[in-house]
């Protein structure tokens, strides 16, 4: 898009880019976007294309618009940035911080010689935070300009996380017209992305920053993609989703949709049919089973827990040697478990560092990440 049409765009939004850069409409050749596409026809991002979340059910039809999972990795030389964001309206949470729910965070990559990736804050981008003449805010977006910490020196990696709990209609980047924009560091060839289905928490709630939710941990230590599919209060392992996601091609699936079952009923109706309509297309594809991290304060927890174990205890019965489990109940640790929720139920960051960390454990026992 001409820079001319994107400025009278946005304006038409109350939205006013900062003169004087180049811009360029996500999604670009020079970014590599991740977890998400953009969906001409609905005009937004999506995670998943939105005639199979239709068909689901009326939660995940709306919630496909939140781009949880999405990430934009890229190089510049640029000191400075511009981002501009529409999308129907703020989601606003008296439980998550706004920067987690709608905000874009912005790390700098850099590879190490052992071919690790380490990571520093470069810049945070939050609707409703800024008030100079040059950034505006509003219901139905924001733009932003905002100095790179320690940008400008040379070319150097960077990646953008999009917001948890937001849907983005159109994303404009801007840099300086002197700055060079390319392509950045690219996530492993060796291996497949990782497909998270669940609850919100497994969308990000209540994470205060997108990079915070326990896929992105993983995603970080170990240089992998991944495709979120948590939706809030619209998991329930319908026959629909279970043969999209058998659909999709992985390294390991983790189901994590323990939380959005009504009961443990529920649970003991639908787990193990969608593990075996997955397993029928993915035979040896790693599975690691979830149940729910909120023990402590839900007295029907072991039941549940009992309903989702019995699909990993079938499956093992069976021969599967591919298939894990994880206790919800262990995932917050032994120690300041009070301190891992924000409301006893939703993971805070320090909740959603522990999950990350038993899980990374039980995935380097799958041998996906090689």
């Amino acid at each position: 898009m001409k820079t001319e049409e994107i400025f009278k765009d946005f304006a038409q939004k109350d939205l006013q880019l900062s003169p004087g850069q180049k811009f360029y409409k996500i999604p670009d050749d020079n970014f590599d976007l991740y977890g998400v596409f953009y969906d001409n026809e609905a005009g937004r991002f999506l995670r998943m294309p939105q005639c199979v979340a239709d068909s689901v059910n009326p939660t995940v039809a709306q919630l496909n618009g939140y781009t949880s999972g999405g990430r934009i990795r890229f190089s510049t030389d640029a000191a400075k940035m511009s981002l501009t964001v529409s999308y129907d309206t703020l989601n606003v949470y008296c439980h998550m911080a706004t920067l987690g729910s709608g905000g874009f965070i912005l790390l700098e990559e850099t590879e190490e010689a052992d071919g690790r990736i380490s990571y520093k804050m470069a810049a945070q981008f939050i609707p409703g935070h800024y008030a100079n003449a040059a950034e505006s805010s509003g219901p139905n977006g924001y733009s932003v300009e905002k100095y790179i910490a320690g940008g400008g020196e040379r070319m150097k990696n960077y990646i953008l996380y999009m917001p948890l709990y937001n849907d983005v209609r159109e994303l404009i980047l801007g840099f300086p017209e002197d700055a060079r924009c390319s392509n950045g560091l690219k996530y492993r060839k060796d291996v497949k992305p990782i497909v998270y289905y669940g609850s919100s928490i497994t969308e990000g709630g209540c994470s205060s920053r997108a990079d915070n939710a326990y896929q992105c941990y993983i995603s970080k230590w170990t240089n992998t993609d991944f495709i979120n599919l948590g939706f809030s209060a619209g998991a329930f392992g319908e026959e629909t989703i279970a043969e999209y996601l058998a659909s999709l091609d992985m390294s390991v699936f983790v189901c994590d949709y323990d939380h959005n079952a009504p009961n443990a009923e529920h649970l003991l109706a639908t787990h193990e049919r969608l593990f075996k309509i997955f397993r029928k297309k993915h035979p040896y594809t790693p599975v690691i089973i979830m149940s729910k991290p909120d023990f402590d304060v839900d007295p029907t927890a072991p039941a549940r827990r009992a309903a989702v174990k019995n699909t990993y205890d079938n499956a093992i019965a069976e021969g599967d040697k591919n298939v894990y489990f994880i206790d919800g109940e262990r995932l917050f640790g032994n120690t300041d478990r009070e301190c891992c929720t924000v409301d006893s139920t939703h993971p805070n960051d320090i909740g959603f560092l522990r999950m990350a960390q038993t899980l990374y454990e039980e995935l380097k026992k799958t041998g996906a990440l090689k």
